[in-house]
C-alpha cells in the first residue's frame, strides 16, 4: 500500500509541474511489475528552459533515507521546485526524449 502511495505522489507532483508549465495533451501510463514501476508522461513539446531545469533536478540520486524518515510529511506546493525534489527522491531513473512534436518522460522506481 505504501509503495502505491509513493507512486501516486510521483504522478501527482510531476503532472502538477507539467500542468503548471501549460503543457497540452498530457497523458500518463503506469506499468508495474513486482519489482519495478515505470511512469510514462507524454505531452506536446515544452520549453527548452523547463527541460534544462528537469535535467538539473534529476541529476541527483534517489534518497532512500528520505523515504524512511517521512516522505509523506512533506507539504504540497510549499515552494517552487520543491515538488520536483520530492519526485527526485522517490524515483531511481529519469529520462526523456522528443519525437514527432511530443515529449516522453519516463520515471522509474525500483521497489
Amino acid at each position: 500500500m505504501v509503495e502505491n502511495q509513493k507512486v501516486c505522489r510521483v504522478i501527482e507532483e510531476f503532472s502538477l509541474y507539467l500542468l503548471e508549465a501549460n503543457v497540452e495533451d498530457l497523458s500518463i501510463k503506469v506499468s508495474k511489475t513486482n519489482r519495478r514501476v515505470s511512469i510514462l508522461f507524454v505531452c506536446k513539446v515544452i520549453e527548452e528552459e523547463l527541460l534544462a531545469e528537469l535535467d538539473e533536478i534529476f541529476k541527483r540520486k534517489r534518497q532512500h533515507e528520505f523515504e524512511v524518515y517521512g516522505w509523506e510529511l512533506i507539504g504540497q506546493g510549499d515552494a517552487e521546485g520543491h515538488e520536483l525534489m520530492l519526485v527526485n527522491n522517490l524515483v531511481d531513473y529519469f529520462t526523456y526524449y522528443i519525437s514527432n512534436g511530443k515529449v516522453y518522460f519516463n520515471l522509474v522506481r525500483y521497489e
